[in-house]
């Protein structure tokens, strides 16, 4: 008779471990020496635990979470983002935040995008005027549903802000529906977070050639599929693959860790992966 193994916290989400995992890596692309941080929007229907999956993480010290935000409110993270103890913000509620007036929610996108990609910004409104200049950049953990994605998808394009992101979409099997079902049957809980320890200073990650190329060539598939060159693809993957290889206490980027980045990329398209 075989053993049952006892089921770990990750597969207690049932069956949504990979998008864990993915999210995982990303926030510890905060902490890697002279790399900007993945920032991720999670793609899927209502009731899907997109939130929970980011909740999952809650307590990390990098990581600073936002019901709602402004331009002007992020003047209060200021510091923080500047002495690189904030690398990523999580964004519970994107629709909140893009439901603004059209001018306070393209000012806040115009300062997030400029902030993970440049680390500085101008914008002023109103209010008066408030400069970033020579800030480290940051990332952003996020969901949305598949509807409100495509809705805003062009808008995003257009403006840059999409194109900060790595798209992870994923929807339940019937088979995984009926599972979830069983378990609320049998008064099942979501577990509780779990906070990641993350070091104090920004290790060197470094990746061999050859494993470049595996990625390189997977961006190149991936750019083709979303209809891009897939030049940020690769510095995703690349960046997904040390943030792999420093939870695990490594300095340079494993052929494990390749072969986890080429697992996890079924799921970085708009088209969803059936869990």
């Amino acid at each position: 008779m075989k053993k049952r193994v006892k089921a770990d916290k990750k597969e207690m989400f049932f069956k949504i471990a990979p998008i864990l995992e993915i999210v995982e890596s990303a926030i510890w692309t905060g902490r890697i020496h002279n790399e900007k941080p993945v920032s991720i929007i999670l793609i899927a229907v209502q009731e899907s635990c997109k939130t929970e999956a980011l909740k999952y993480f809650r307590g990390t010290s990098t990581l600073s979470y936002i019901g709602d935000l402004t331009s002007r409110g992020l003047v209060s993270y200021r510091s923080d983002i500047q002495a690189r103890k904030l690398r990523h913000i999580v964004l519970m509620d994107l629709v909140r935040i893009v439901s603004h007036g059209r001018g306070t929610s393209d000012r806040t996108m115009q300062t997030l995008s400029s902030l993970m990609e440049e680390g500085e910004s101008d914008v002023a409104d109103a209010g008066g005027q408030e400069r970033w200049a020579g800030f480290p950049n940051i990332g952003i953990l996020t969901s949305v549903t598949p509807q409100i994605f495509k809705s805003k998808r062009g808008r995003w394009r257009a403006t840059g802000f999409l194109s900060r992101f790595l798209p992870v979409s994923f929807s339940y099997s019937p088979e995984t529906v009926h599972t979830i079902h069983k378990g609320i049957a049998n008064g099942y809980k979501l577990p509780d977070p779990r906070p990641i320890k993350l070091p104090e200073g920004d290790p060197i990650i470094t990746i061999e050639a050859p494993d470049a190329a595996i990625l390189s060539r997977r961006a190149e598939e991936l750019g083709k599929r979303m209809k891009t060159y897939g030049f940020r693809y690769q510095k995703t993957l690349r960046r997904l693959a040390m943030g792999r290889a420093l939870s695990r206490g490594r300095g340079t980027v494993n052929h494990t860790d390749i072969a986890k980045v080429l697992e996890w990329s079924d799921f970085f398209t708009d088209k969803e992966v059936i869990l």
